[in-house]
């Protein structure tokens, strides 16, 4: 993280001596003439910029000038923020692009300067609430440099600035900015959300080999041990994920030979500081398959390429859980379930037309072993049901009910980019939409620029999944690929739903058994749609964990 981070407002006469270099984040050039205009060399710059280029304020602009810090102004426009599908994106690209710029031109030390944009009539699918905090957010992620990166400098014992583009930056805001927080507030916000995600981004990058399963349990035990709050448990015993997690441990059957590639269960709890105020708990299962071949139903020509991304889901809860914790929020309780394997091919794998029973004792027809995300979540899933009853016994006794949620996540299907592009989205049971939880959840999406559709689960997707015959109960999927196949990423769901037994505990259950179940799909979101440079694999993104952090932390 940063070394330095500081935020002030009011200030518009600009250090020179510790910044390097001053980047305008702006939607009128005749504001930010009139915030600046204290410095009489800047505003000159403006006005002579306006007048000699006619695409001046339509998109970045370098200019050399002798008052800014470092002797560079850096001018990024946002644009209009007020048309039909505007939203507050368009303040976070400004602000990656005009900080991407400074360090191009090598400052490190730079002052990210926010004018007062007019937000005031947004669209309807807009939220520019937290503008702020979207662009402190898209500064930290220009600086971030990844862990495989970090190593590689360690190993040829570069200088520790090697590990960070920048070394410092202040973020100034217009005098003119209202924001319902205080600043230093925002700012404590963004840091935690930061190094959740860089948390997220350290283990996602991570090669097959640097994060298999055993190394991605390590280094979140590394990151998470000293914080206060969290415990946490890695369960690597064979026997034990057999017994208790039944479809994982069938999945990675193929990759038990080797140690370091068999599969663990690593959980994660956090606990409020005040159990007095705990107003909800929330259950997360993330999917996290270190790399996925596809096992016997093998991944064919560049299809495994990038699969080690398939562990995202895992990713965002241990992000997610950490950035909780940093903030020390009061309101809620998290366990956090990291399902970690290797979906490896070899003389043991799993095989379709097997028949497994699942934790909550439903059999499930094995149809592709390159579905196996939904396998490895469903009985952690299951477990959380369990649980989620086993608590409402406790809180029955102490006459206290809690709000409870639980989730799983995933990189799980291409149907769902197929349906919404670079876009993730929510399938919520009847509970959970009857509380209205899928539609809050995509409301928080909009508020942080990480948008998410909804999805609804329907009869056909329970039809699709069900068994006709006494062999099985349930059937893991279907023989084409998800991409191909009608409501591709609303059925997994259903099936998820049955094989853990939440079939039990919706709309139709009494009141006291019904448990709010939503499942995110991030395959879209989790990295950065068309990001991609030549061969490179996209950037990832930290999706979701600020809209967790507002759906259920404030």
């Amino acid at each position: 993280m940063l070394s330095k981070v500081t935020i002030s407002q009011g200030q518009t006469v600009f250090n020179t001596q510790t910044n390097d270099a001053l980047v305008s984040i702006y939607d009128s050039a005749e504001n930010l003439a009139t915030e600046l205009g204290q410095d009489s060399q800047i505003s000159a710059n403006l006005s002579t910029l306006g007048k000699a280029d006619a695409s001046a304020h339509k998109s970045l602009s370098f200019i050399p000038c002798s008052s800014a810090p470092g002797n560079r102004l850096i001018l990024s426009p946002v644009g209009t923020l007020n048309n039909d599908c505007d939203d507050v994106r368009k303040i976070r690209n400004a602000t990656r692009d005009g900080i991407s710029r400074a360090i191009k031109a090598g400052s490190r030390n730079p002052i990210l300067y926010l004018s007062n944009l007019n937000v005031g009539e947004q669209p309807f699918d807009a939220d520019y609430s937290r503008w702020v905090e979207v662009a402190i957010l898209a500064a930290f992620e220009v600086s971030y440099v990844t862990l495989v990166a970090r190593e590689w400098n360690h190993a040829r014992n570069l200088d520790q600035s090697a590990n960070e583009k920048l070394d410092s930056i202040h973020i100034e805001l217009s005098p003119s900015i209202q924001q319902n927080s205080d600043i230093q507030i925002i700012l404590e916000r963004a840091i935690a959300i930061e190094k959740g995600k860089r948390l997220y981004k350290d283990m996602g990058y991570g090669d097959p080999e640097r994060m298999t399963p055993y190394k991605v349990a390590e280094y979140v035990e590394q990151t998470l041990s000293n914080i206060p709050g969290i415990t946490i448990s890695v369960n690597k015993d064979l026997e034990s994920i057999k017994k208790n997690y039944p479809l994982l441990y069938h999945s990675a059957r193929a990759s038990f030979d080797t140690e370091h590639t068999r599969p663990c269960i690593v959980e994660l709890n956090y606990l409020s500081p005040d159990q007095g105020k705990v107003e909800e708990e929330l259950y997360l299962v993330g999917k996290g398959v270190t790399y996925d071949t596809g096992g016997i139903s093998i991944k064919v020509g560049a299809g495994m390429r990038g699969m080690s991304r398939d562990k995202l889901g895992a990713c965002a809860v241990a992000g997610f859980v950490y950035t909780a914790a940093l903030l020390q929020s009061e309101r809620v309780n998290i366990t956090g379930i990291l399902t970690l394997e290797r979906n490896s091919v070899g003389p043991n794998c799993l095989l379709p037309d097997e028949v497994i029973p699942s934790r909550a004792g439903v059999r499930v027809h094995i149809v592709n072993t390159d579905a196996e995300g939904r396998l490895v979540m469903t009985d952690p899933l299951a477990e959380c049901k369990e649980r989620v009853l086993a608590q409402r016994e406790v809180s029955n006794k102490l006459s206290r009910k809690l709000n409870q949620t639980v989730y799983t996540i995933a990189t799980l299907t291409g149907h769902v980019i197929r349906a919404y592009g670079g876009y993730g989205a929510t399938v919520a049971n009847g509970p959970a939409r009857a509380s209205q939880k899928d539609r809050k959840f995509a409301k928080s999406g909009t508020v942080y620029g990480d948008p998410f559709e909804n999805s609804i689960m329907r009869q056909d997707d329970y039809d699709y999944i069900a068994a006709h015959t006494d062999r099985e109960d349930v059937f893991q999927v279907g023989p084409h690929a998800s991409s191909a196949t009608d409501r591709g990423h609303q059925f997994p769901a259903a099936y998820m739903v049955v094989a853990a037994g939440l079939d039990k505990h919706g709309m139709a259950a009494e009141p006291d058994q019904r448990i709010d179940y939503i499942h995110l799909d991030i395959a879209g979101s989790a990295e950065e749609f068309g990001s991609e440079k030549g061969l490179g694999l996209p950037s990832i993104t930290g999706s979701p964990i600020s809209v967790l952090v507002h759906a259920h932390l404030e």
